[in-house]
């Protein structure tokens, strides 16, 4: 077995046979595991982007269902990584045992690590794809652009996911990731530019909003879509690549160390 704390630069391509069984697992029961999660995001698309949207003409140039359709795909995506790298996770973890079986394999817990990230991130890619499809049936983009989206919510999935990771590895039992979903996770979706432009707040929230890395990929998404492409836009791409970095980092290091102690 390899020491505990080690981090992204030991893994092997090991991490995908755990990722594997993550998806096997998936598809055998895709009816319970995929309709519901579908289920927020098209309310969100109908209530927001549609009901309130009827009441509100535009929103920075644009229909208001065009504005939101964005921080809807990347909530989507983030919301569906958090809930399997949190109780999904957690759930193989210690009511199942799953890792500790796996780890007395040549598979280590650095990768059993990597492997849960990768698929919660996975997760949030299949949600955000499907609620593409919808948006796009429905007509809201109209620029070729939005088949570049999937690359961004794969991204802030995996954020979210290795986030998820960190506090699942860290917790001692399910009922304090009430905690983390109250304080963070809602909160996160709708202070990052979800519904709303973030300078409609007052300053110290927008300050929060832009360390949150949600509120750099919504609106990544949105300026990809709308074709607002800019400087901007570049430094933001680098602290979502660099805050996915970190974050997975500290989420195979700290897997590792909760399963080896």
């Amino acid at each position: 077995m390899k020491a505990a704390g080690e981090g992204i630069l030991s893994i092997s391509g090991a991490f995908l046979r755990v990722w594997e069984r993550n998806a096997r697992v998936f598809v055998t029961l895709w009816k319970f595991n995929l309709l519901p999660a579908l289920m927020e995001p098209l309310l969100f698309i109908f209530v927001f982007g549609v009901g309130l949207g009827s009441y509100i003409e535009t929103m920075e140039g644009v229909s208001y269902l065009e504005f939101v359709a964005a921080g809807i795909l990347a909530t989507a995506a983030v919301m569906q990584a958090t809930f399997e790298c949190t109780y999904g996770s957690y759930f193989r973890m210690r009511m199942q045992n799953t890792f500790e079986g796996i780890i007395s394999t040549p598979v280590s817990a650095a990768e059993v690590g990597l492997a849960e990230v990768s698929w919660g991130a996975t997760r949030g890619l299949i949600n955000s794809v499907l609620v593409l499809l919808v948006l796009l049936a429905m007509g809201v983009f109209h620029s070729p652009r939005a088949l570049l989206v999937p690359l961004l919510t794969f991204m802030a999935a995996f954020n979210f996911a290795a986030v998820g990771i960190i506090v699942t590895s860290r917790i001692a039992q399910m009922e304090y990731f009430h905690f983390y979903f109250a304080g963070f996770v809602v909160l996160a979706q709708f202070i990052c530019g979800t519904f709303f432009p973030v300078d409609r707040f007052p300053e110290p929230v927008q300050v929060i909003a832009w360390v949150i890395p949600l509120t750099s990929f919504i609106d990544l998404i949105r300026s990809l879509m709308l074709e607002r492409l800019g400087t901007a836009q570049a430094v933001e791409l680098l602290w979502a690549v660099l805050s996915t970095l970190l974050f997975t980092e500290i989420a195979v290091r700290s897997m590792s160390r909760r399963l080896v102690r």
